[in-house]
């Protein structure tokens, strides 16, 4: 029987640069291997292998994906043997006993007559990613002003009162017992593809899926954090998926014990209710001064149309970046024989 899959983010391109949510999901773990050495398609090709392997045994993992290229894998954590693989480049601040560092044979160096050339990529690459990162810092900017028309209409008051009602439908009194464990990951990313999310991966095995609708500014990650908390509170593990755009900001929240997840289902990650059980939580509705739409119309339409000229800027710089790196990639020489990358697959499962 094949093992299952679940997909997320640890590092996303935000408004406050690259930033990193790793820590939080490798704790704990007997083993961290660190893979290194080759050439980026080989440590790529690498994990792939490796995951197949590790799903042909019925093994159950997760699969980090980067946010430079959300096609790649640059880890993958087998939870039930404590192990995590990733790429080294993913996690530079990793370190500890129980870190051990793989090296991929062979010598990935880049030609002598091509390296004037990828200097140049390289301060492209970098120079683009800083672009990017400046774009979404000004989009957080006007997304606050977006905010405040809405914080101003809001019933506070009543705001409070469903999220008390939620957490106790929501969350029993108490969890199995124990610590509760918080992992915190990405619910998306912004990418050179635009914002990419695994939303459907992460949620299509929980009996119930409740879907928050509304507008900026009206309390949808207050609701959450406050749910999350609840559930630690209470001794129950929480999964809490952070904004890819602003980190400071909770889009999901998953207790797996319970078996329902939580989520703003708004742009750029809007869903619909799919199943019988899953569920709709309007905001605009229940906690919004009626009209407001309506009444800030002209105003909420010229704020929209700066927030999102900024973010598809910002996307155009991360896909300028993604092209100067792969045009450093194809300067490395040819890939080794996958014997090579087998034998290095095998020696990390030997260890498992």
């Amino acid at each position: 029987m094949s093992g299952k899959v679940i997909r997320y983010f640890t590092r996303g391109n935000t408004a406050r640069g690259l930033y990193s949510l790793l820590d939080s999901n490798i704790q704990g773990l007997k083993q961290v291997f660190l893979v290194d050495g080759g050439t980026p398609a080989e440590k790529a090709a690498c994990l792939n292998r490796l995951a197949e392997q590790l799903l042909d045994k019925g093994i159950n993992i997760e699969l980090l994906y980067c946010p430079a290229d959300p096609d790649v894998v640059e880890g993958v954590i087998a939870a039930e043997k404590g192990a995590a693989v990733l790429l080294r480049q993913a996690a530079p601040a990793v370190a500890g006993p129980n870190v051990h560092y793989v090296k991929i044979p062979g010598q990935a160096v880049i030609p002598a007559d091509k390296q004037p050339e990828v200097i140049k990529l390289a301060e492209q690459a970098e120079t683009a990613r800083n672009n990017a990162y400046a774009c979404f810092q000004k989009a957080l900017a006007v997304h606050d002003e977006w905010e405040d028309i809405y914080i101003k209409q809001l019933d506070k008051e009543r705001a409070n009162e469903l999220t008390d009602e939620l957490i106790a439908r929501l969350i029993p009194l108490s969890g199995t017992g124990g610590k509760a464990v918080a992992k915190h990951r990405f619910l998306g990313a912004a990418t050179p593809k635009g914002a990419v999310d695994f939303i459907g991966n992460l949620t299509e095995d929980l009996a119930k899926r409740y879907f928050i609708k509304g507008r900026a500014g009206t309390g949808k990650s207050t609701m959450l954090k406050k749910i999350a908390a609840a559930a630690e509170t209470k001794g129950y593990d929480t999964e809490i998926y952070h904004c890819g755009f602003d980190p400071g900001s909770v889009d999901m929240v998953i207790i797996r014990e319970l078996d329902f997840a939580i989520f703003d289902s708004t742009a750029p990650h809007e869903y619909f209710p799919e199943k019988a059980t899953d569920s709709i939580i309007d905001l605009y509705k229940e906690i919004v001064t009626a009209g407001t739409d309506e009444k800030n119309s002209a105003e909420i339409r010229e704020i929209a149309g700066r927030y999102r000229a900024l973010m598809s800027k910002a996307t155009a710089y991360l896909a300028e970046s993604k092209r100067c790196k792969k045009q450093i990639e194809a300067c490395y020489p040819q890939a080794s024989d996958p014997k090579t990358l087998t034998s290095v697959c095998n020696e990390i499962i030997s260890r498992l």
